[in-house]
């Protein structure tokens, strides 16, 4: 009977620890997972079945969290080494809080067939657990994979270090009822302990993500709120410059009228004069260029950086020139906000060097266009420099820069963005004669196919 009830024990005890962690890991086992971990408890039962000690449960506890850590994360490369070793120390705890528990009660109440009970609870405890497990699975797993998971893990570690100093001390010896209830209650005021700790850290970053989250929103409120006085701009821009040249066109109709006449008599040299002197006075010729071809672009997000941009430009008094000829309606497909970010990132670079250049006493100027042909999508920049550039490799090193107070991350951004979009844009840039070019290709999705 004695041994039959010590096989029954051993094969239950491996079945639950087997089953808990792949509760709390997430895991669904096959048949082979189940026999080659059975098999692994097996020996590593045998092995320790001559440390007849309670310290032996914590030397197999130990072993079977790093075996089955090891058996998922390196041999079956499922889920992440977190979780995994968070499932390992949750089971760990409860086997080790299992022994405690029993040691307590052998402590306190007078049990002459001790090894009964002993295999009774081995058996009604880990199933009660277990049932527990089922039930909150979801919510334990939700723990182990969530922002504050590492968190957790490094709680659960040191709470199965407590497990282990405790009952390396008091499950070996006859230690006083006093000193064993003294020691469990100390583990279970850890726990607590930590429960309360995690509970306020989770509290405390869940209030800084809230205050970043709310930062966030308010820049991007004033972005937009940016962009939207942009396009307002813009839009009044061209109804005023519309009907200028309304006004302009009706006055023209009457001075060419005027001119014919005029040009009869002989006196057109003095019309003209006077034709270009009104024209001088009713255009501001920059004025008149400042949104140049962006009424072509017609996909918004590329119309709304061109305008930003455009607008900054004219704002800095920058010489510039922006195209777009064919009209652009339609783009491959891809990330916009990607596309968009690697735009903005070349403008403001192009901003920058021009600023510079202008401090140094240069003549800063920016050229830039939109370009569309065969279903191609193709964004080119290029400003002016005042001097030697380094090479390509080392522009796009992240920290390198030319400018002061800069944290030279632009360049290597846009190539971080593009190695995500490999097979679809090409990049190139690089000075030139006195210019620094940067063109950035897109192509459509199926042009590997097309070829």
């Amino acid at each position: 009977m004695t041994l039959f009830l010590q096989i029954l024990v051993m094969i239950f005890s491996a079945v639950i620890d087997i089953w808990l962690f792949c509760l709390f890991a997430q895991i669904k086992l096959s048949k082979l997972d189940w026999l080659f971990l059975l098999a692994l408890e097996a020996v590593l039962s045998v092995a320790l079945s001559n440390f007849q000690t309670y310290s032996s449960l914590i030397y197999e506890t130990g072993l079977e969290i790093l075996l089955f850590c090891g058996y998922f994360y390196l041999l079956k490369k499922a889920g992440r080494f977190r979780q995994l070793l968070g499932a390992g120390l949750l089971f760990g705890i409860i086997s080790l809080v299992i022994q405690l528990s029993m040691k307590v009660l052998v402590s306190l109440l007078p049990l002459p067939k001790y090894f009964y009970f002993d295999a009774f609870m081995n058996l009604i405890l880990p199933l009660a657990i277990l049932i527990l497990v089922i039930w909150q699975r979801e919510r334990i797993a939700s723990l182990l994979t969530d922002a504050n998971s590492s968190i957790l893990v490094s709680l659960l570690a040191y709470l199965y270090f407590v497990c282990c100093t405790i009952g390396a001390y008091i499950l070996d010896d006859k230690k006083p009822t006093e000193v064993v209830l003294l020691f469990f209650s100390l583990l279970v005021f850890q726990a607590i302990f930590l429960a309360v700790i995690y509970r306020e850290i989770v509290h405390i970053q869940r209030q800084l993500l809230d205050q970043q989250k709310q930062e966030a929103l308010a820049r991007q409120k004033q972005l937009l709120v940016k962009e939207n006085e942009q396009l307002k701009e813009y839009a009044d821009y061209l109804d005023q410059n519309e009907d200028e040249l309304r006004r302009f066109k009706h006055d023209y109709q009457n001075i060419l009228l005027s001119l014919k006449v005029s040009a009869e008599k002989g006196g057109s040299q003095a019309l003209v004069k006077e034709l270009e002197k009104y024209t001088s006075s009713q255009f501001d010729q920059k004025a008149l260029r400042k949104y140049p071809d962006v009424n072509h672009v017609k996909i918004p997000e590329l119309k709304s950086i061109a305008i930003a941009k455009l607008a900054k430009l004219y704002n800095e008094k920058i010489d510039y020139s922006f195209g777009c000829e064919p009209e652009i309606s339609q783009i491959p497909q891809t990330n916009l906000l990607d596309l968009v970010r690697i735009i903005g990132i070349a403008f403001d670079n192009a901003i920058e060097a021009s600023q510079q250049l202008k401090a140094l006493g240069g003549q800063g100027r920016v050229e830039a266009m939109y370009y569309q042909e065969g279903g191609d999508f193709e964004f080119m920049i290029r400003n002016r420099i005042g001097g030697p550039v380094a090479d390509s490799d080392q522009l796009a090193q992240a920290g390198y820069t030319t400018k002061e107070a800069h944290a030279g991350l632009g360049l290597a951004n846009v190539k971080e963005i593009v190695s995500q979009h490999d097979e679809q844009m090409l990049l190139d840039y690089g000075p030139e004669d006195g210019w620094f070019n940067f063109s950035l290709t897109l192509l459509p999705e199926n042009v590997e196919e097309e070829i």
